[in-house]
């Protein structure tokens, strides 16, 4: 949390050496330095002609304006005009124990009409300051809340008002290792204990045992994307997770828990965003940025944030500029990973498959006793919340000495399954998360150099589903891209709310043996009719030609104005109508597509209906 004034104020000229947890032993990093209080040149000072000790530290000069970080480390511009202003001076102070004593220091009084200081002065002393720094760069990285890869091995921890660095930095004051990390409102800090592998091991059993998950390895999944996710920056490569679920399945409770898992580390579970408000709230931050209800629609936004998260993978991050009305532009950097949730994922290209991890979450069953179900859940939340901070301070503690190089055996070893590099960079950054949030002893054995044989081969199992599932991706064909941005259109119910396509073909596959009316009806405006037939086994009926609603859910691709029937010609089993359908009151040509490419479907019969047959 933010120190107290008074305690800012006692710690402005000291640097504090802390160790997060002496008890931990071989796995701990260099001890780290707390630069949250230090927001003068320090050492520098004399260089820049300031008085040694001095609180505000100057950064150099461009285009007008003189660049200074205040006593309270805050990024300042300002032009000579505004720097020649008495309040402008003071205000650069402001915090610190005796801001007249410092300006006095720097110039003192020249006639009567001085108080404390001259103004002149001190304006002149500051701007020649600046001008003995190189020119400074606005494409200077800037570096706010967060964790961060520094020039060392260990994590640069932003915390808003206070910096957490390796004694083994370059740092002149919070300019380290050519990185600003200027001061900015604080959120909730990591803790000064760790959290323990058995406790993240018993998360992991209730998150696996309380929902219904596509696949026995997926809760293991989940706590390896968190473990990578708190690291924010640091990992040279980030995954992203998109969690799709149907209504009923628990997807929100387990987003909020997930957050809740984070600690400081995420900004919260939010229910509606855009790409634009992601740059602007969260520019420069290395967080996780973590949404709910993700489900596409007609604006597309979803699809925006999916490319954003997209760029954040690697180190480099999410590098942004926008035009201003006044040409100036302006910069946008992110960082850190990605969590979605929904009932249908956004459309999402091959390059997007290969960043993401995706999970499926069925309906949970019924329970006897939905009041004890409900406690457990409860208890999961509040244990969820005291760990957050302890998992954060876990993985900053352990990061030093086992992310690098488990991070690169994992990656080998998923490539060794047969995963191109890009998929060996996903996956293992989730087993790497996994292996140091569940595991106290290192992969590597210190001594022996020699990989533990038990954990490769449960992180084998945990891979090889993960990179058939990248493979079928990235081996989809244009028909079945085409139709996964058709079952995401939107559609508008009659009495209010809204409704993907797939939610409705699912719905109907479920209903027997004849599609609904009102449902086939809201179809209809896609052009497409789901046909009679048994549970779970009902095929599609899709028009021909152009649609209007139709070529906006294929906004953007090669499959608007009548373009679809190509894509979806391409599929196996896909066969033209053998007669017109009736579709929305007028009988239609279409295509005819096999109940195995749907939402909902059951395996298909034998003597199921082939080309020729009639509908």
């Amino acid at each position: 949390m933010t120190d107290s004034t008074e305690a800012i104020r006692s710690k402005f000229d000291a640097a504090e050496d802390i160790a997060p947890d002496a008890s931990v032993g071989e796995d701990d990093g260099p001890d780290m330095i707390d630069d949250g209080d230090d927001g003068g040149a320090g050492s520098d000072s004399a260089d820049t002609g300031l008085p040694r000790g001095f609180p505000v530290q100057p950064l150099g000069m461009s285009g007008g304006k003189f660049r200074f970080l205040t006593a309270r480390g805050e990024l300042a511009e300002l032009t000579a005009g505004a720097l020649a202003q008495r309040s402008s001076l003071v205000s650069l102070l402001a915090g610190c124990k005796d801001p007249l004593e410092h300006l006095g220091e720097l110039a003192p009084p020249a006639s009567r009409r001085d108080q404390d200081f001259n103004p002149a002065k001190a304006a002149d002393r500051l701007m020649q300051a600046c001008s003995v720094l190189p020119l400074y760069d606005p494409s200077t990285s800037m570096r706010h809340f967060g964790t961060w890869k520094g020039a060392t091995d260990t994590p640069v921890v932003h915390l808003g008002e206070r910096v957490l660095h390796s004694d083994e930095e370059d740092a002149r004051g919070r300019m380290i290792s050519r990185a600003l990390y200027p001061a900015v409102p604080s959120r909730a800090v990591p803790s000064n204990e760790k959290a323990c592998a058995a406790d993240l091991g018993w998360v992991r059993d209730r998150l696996f045992r309380f929902w219904s998950w596509g696949s026995d390895i997926d809760a293991d999944v989940l706590m390896g994307w968190v473990g990578q996710a708190a690291l924010g920056q640091y990992p040279v490569w980030r995954t992203h997770m998109y969690v799709r679920g149907r209504p009923g399945s628990g997807k929100t409770t387990l987003t909020h828990i997930v957050s809740s898992l984070l600690g400081g580390m995420s900004t919260g579970v939010k229910n509606s965003s855009s790409a634009a408000a992601i740059r602007q709230t969260t520019n420069r931050m290395a967080i996780a940025r973590i949404f709910d209800e993700a489900e596409a629609d007609e604006s597309g936004a979803v699809s925006d944030v999916i490319a954003l998260f997209r760029l954040m993978s690697d180190q480099v991050g999410a590098q942004v500029e926008r035009g201003t009305s006044d040409h100036s532009g302006v910069r946008f950097e992110l960082y850190g990973a990605g969590f979605l949730a929904s009932v249908i994922p956004a459309p999402m290209t091959s390059a997007d498959r290969t960043r993401f991890i995706v999970l499926k979450l069925g309906k949970r069953g019924e329970v006897d006793n939905p009041g004890d179900q409900a406690a457990r859940l409860e208890e999961l939340q509040c244990d969820a919340e005291e760990l957050g901070a302890k998992i954060w301070r876990r993985m900053i503690d352990l990061a030093p000495s086992r992310w690098a190089r488990t991070f690169r055996v994992y990656n080998s070893l998923v490539q060794s399954l047969g995963a191109p590099p890009r998929v060996g960079d996903t996956v293992g950054a989730v087993l790497a998360g996994w292996d140091l949030m569940l595991f106290e002893d290192p992969l590597i054995h210190p001594d022996t150099g020699c990989a533990d044989v038990d954990r490769m081969e449960r992180a084998t199992a945990i891979a090889r589903p993960l990179v058939d599932k990248a493979r079928e991706a990235d081996e989809e064909s244009e028909g079945e891209r085409c139709l996964r941005m058709i079952f995401s259109a939107i559609l508008h119910k009659d009495h209010g709310g809204i409704i993907t396509a797939a939610e409705i073909i699912e719905r109907m596959q479920e209903g027997g043996s004849d599609s609904d009316v009102y449902d086939n009806r809201l179809l209809g405006r896609l052009g497409i009719r789901l046909l009679d037939g048994a549970r779970g086994r009902h095929e599609m009926f899709i028009a021909n030609g152009q649609n209007s609603l139709l070529d906006r859910a294929l906004s953007g691709s090669s499959w608007r104005a009548g373009g679809h029937r190509a894509a979806l010609d391409t599929l196996d089993g896909v066969v033209a109508s053998p007669k017109p359908v009736r579709v929305q009151g007028r009988p239609r040509r279409g295509l005819i597509i096999p109940a195995r490419f749907l939402p909902g479907a059951e395996s298909e019969p034998e003597g199921a209906r082939r080309e020729g047959d009639d509908i």
